[in-house]
């Protein structure tokens, strides 16, 4: 994704691991990086833009979910699948606790 396109607002970190987003099917996804905001994934099969879904993962070893859609997605820069910008549209408060924290020990 080119940097013109970047508009987030919260700085990203990098995450290991796979997760799932479910949208009307299951689909494994890998998350790139995650934000307060939103996340990067990358999978083999297309994500429809303004398509939303349920991402679901183990972040900092707590189970965390939440709604997420698309709002970019096209090729990998390295040609293997695809990359998906997506927005966190909705997350439970226990989940976005998971999440604040994750973020400040990745941050420190």
């Amino acid at each position: 994704m080119s940097d013109s396109e970047d508009r987030r607002k919260s700085p990203r970190v990098a995450v290991p691991g796979r997760c799932v987003v479910r949208t009307e099917q299951r689909i494994p996804v890998r998350l790139l990086d995650i934000s307060a905001a939103g996340a990067l994934l990358q999978t083999d099969e297309r994500l429809p833009l303004g398509g939303v879904g349920r991402l679901r993962l183990s972040l900092g070893g707590a189970p965390f979910e939440a709604t997420v859609e698309v709002k970019r997605e096209e090729p990998a820069p390295d040609l293997r699948g695809r990359v998906a910008g997506t927005f966190i549209v909705a997350v439970p408060p226990r989940e976005q606790d998971v999440l604040e924290e994750f973020l400040r020990r990745a941050g420190s």
